[in-house]
């Protein structure tokens, strides 16, 4: 259970720090900038408390990514790149593995319940 944490708090800062390193392209629009670098300096803090097993960075690790790959998933409906498919995947990766730690967690608890 501490790899995939590990995997998604890796993959977190990883995509955290790609989004933050968006400041520096001044081709690109400045609200998507903005966006990109709200959404990246979130992932860096929820990627260092999943480091830290923040049992709350299990559901923030789940959510923002997914209200991410669905920005995503419509900023490639109007301009497909082959970056943004990427970005999406981890997306993807990172909910699924935060949502499985979410569900172990749960049914740890569950079993350890006195019937």
């Amino acid at each position: 259970m501490n790899r995939i944490r590990y995997l998604a708090a890796g993959l977190l800062c990883v995509t955290g720090i790609i989004h933050v390193a968006r400041l520096g392209i001044p081709q690109l629009d400045a609200a998507f900038v903005t966006t990109a670098v709200i959404f990246g300096v979130g992932y860096l803090i929820i990627g260092v408390f999943l480091f830290r097993n923040n049992k709350t960075a299990y559901y923030f690790g789940a959510i923002v990514p997914l209200i991410g790959l669905c920005g995503g998933l419509v900023g490639m409906l109007t301009d497909f790149t082959i970056w943004m498919a990427f970005l999406i995947a981890i997306d993807a990766i990172i909910a699924l593995s935060c949502f499985y730690l979410i569900r172990r967690k749960r049914s740890a608890f569950e079993a350890s319940r006195p019937n």
